[in-house]
C-alpha cells in the first residue's frame, strides 16, 4: 500500500536535487528528476516526487517487507535533506 510523506524543504529544489543524484549514484538508486517532480527505485524502495511549493511530497508505492514506515521516512529525510 502507497504511502505519502511531506517533507519541508530546507533548501532551494535545485541544489536539494543535486545532492539528491549524487547520494542516488553512490548508493545505485535509479533517480530520474528535474524540479517539479521525478521517481527513484533501488535496494527495494521506489516511488515519485514532486514539489509543491516549499514542501517535497514523496509518495513510496514499493518498500521491502521487512523496513517499516519509520524507518523509510528516516531515509526519505537524508536523502532529500
Amino acid at each position: 500500500m502507497p504511502r505519502t510523506f511531506a517533507i519541508p524543504l530546507k533548501q532551494h529544489p535545485e541544489i536539494l536535487l543535486n545532492k539528491a543524484q549524487e547520494m542516488a549514484l553512490a548508493n545505485a538508486i535509479h533517480f530520474i528528476a528535474d524540479q517539479m517532480q521525478g521517481h527513484f527505485s533501488g535496494r527495494g524502495l521506489e516511488g515519485t516526487y514532486r514539489f509543491d511549493q516549499d514542501t517535497l511530497i514523496v509518495t513510496v508505492v514499493k518498500k521491502p517487507p521487512f523496513v517499516t514506515w519509520g524507518m523509510v521516512e528516516q531515509m526519505l529525510h537524508r536523502f532529500f535533506a
